[in-house]
């Protein structure tokens, strides 16, 4: 099927504003109704096409081109693999200038998806409008006695779960840089090269995104929840085979620890100690026990200044994440090839839904 070459210009971010949609989710949506074709993408976030299209190429499936790259077809604008356009093919029409600041922002996205552990902790994913700075977070009552249902006789009233807005409201915080390159340094370098660059922004905004959450998960939100458990080891810096049954088992019921995260020091030694047992997920397994994947995070950079620390989630419950769904870039400049000094940034809230799926390993303990 050929494909349809949409009339374009720079009006289509305005659009997309007002709608309060991405401007990906904005090329999808014209895309179908010029066209007339369906399409897998349409009213998804673009962390949800980039999930679909990874699950689809998992499973051996054809992953179809996103509205996006259908107009870079049309075009003929070469913007990924080994052999791409230079950057100036895509001001060589109306049409290809008003899709750059797609491609810069799709391109820093990309590094934001392959770098970072917050799609990979939150339990739900919480898609704002462009410009949302603040999220009024749901909250229930946590106390076991207030969720507790109550078996009853007939005509008596079951006890209320409350379920209400928090008077701390979650801020939405904007992590971003500013691009310090001209066009006529970049024009001529190939799509794949300048593209592999805007993904090192990505990465970065990934990096600082965990910090801020494995900072919220050790302090909380604002909403006086910190984590409900704490595993201290029985001896000061040794982490013994107890010590990880401990942890493993660590969050109350219904509770179950399935991911949790470390410096690469500390994970050594609980490798380590794993190394000295035979076969331990077999033993840990035969006696109902499920050892939580553990991801590495070298940084020094926790908020409460604590690094010697696993943090633990049930990915089920433990944390919301709110975000715009997109990088968002200053499209006029970008438009009028005005790449120095122009803003990059991207929006990230967490919410932390049950403080009792949340727990902390303690190695340096005193």
């Amino acid at each position: 099927m050929k494909i349809k070459l949409l009339k374009l210009d720079d009006g289509i971010y305005s659009e997309a504003m007002s709608k309060g949609i991405t401007i990906n989710q904005f090329l999808e949506d014209l895309y179908a109704k010029e066209s007339g074709e369906e399409s897998l993408y349409l009213g998804l976030s673009p962390v949800e096409v980039y999930r679909l299209k990874k699950l689809l190429k998992a499973a051996g499936k054809e992953v179809p081109l996103d509205a996006f790259e259908k107009q870079l077809a049309a075009l003929d604008i070469r913007a990924f693999g080994p052999q791409t356009d230079p950057l100036s093919k895509f001001f060589a029409t109306a049409a290809g200038t008003s899709l750059f600041p797609v491609y810069v922002s799709n391109s820093v996205f990309a590094g934001l998806m392959l770098a970072g552990l917050v799609p990979e902790f939150a339990a739900q994913t919480e898609v704002v409008p462009p410009g949302t700075t603040v999220f009024q977070k749901p909250q229930m009552d946590d106390a076991e006695a207030d969720r507790q249902t109550r078996l009853t006789s007939e005509g008596q009233e079951f006890p209320e779960t409350k379920i209400t807005l928090s008077d701390h409201s979650i801020p939405v915080r904007k992590f971003g840089r500013y691009l310090a390159a001209s066009y006529e340094a970049l024009s001529a370098q190939k799509l794949n090269v300048v593209g592999l660059m805007l993904q090192r922004i990505g990465v970065q905004i990934a990096i600082d995104d965990t910090d801020d959450m494995i900072n919220v998960l050790i302090n909380g939100d604002g909403n006086s929840n910190t984590p409900a458990t704490t595993v201290q080891t029985v001896t000061t810096n040794v982490i013994a085979v107890q010590d990880v049954i401990a942890w493993a088992i660590g969050l109350p019921s219904p509770y179950k620890l399935d991911k949790f995260v470390g410096r690469k020091a500390l994970l050594a030694e609980y490798y380590g100690t794993l190394a000295g047992m035979n076969n331990p997920s077999d033993q840990f397994g035969f006696i109902g026990i499920s050892l939580p994947k553990s991801f590495e995070w070298n940084r020094a950079v926790y908020g409460s200044g604590i690094v010697d620390l696993f943090v633990g989630v049930d990915s089920r419950y433990a944390f919301l994440h709110v975000t715009t769904g997109a990088i968002m870039t200053e499209s006029e400049r970008l438009i009028r090839k005005q790449l120095q000094g122009t803003a990059v940034s991207y929006r990230s809230g967490k919410v932390v839904l049950d403080p009792n799926a949340v727990g902390l390993f303690d190695e340096t303990h005193t």
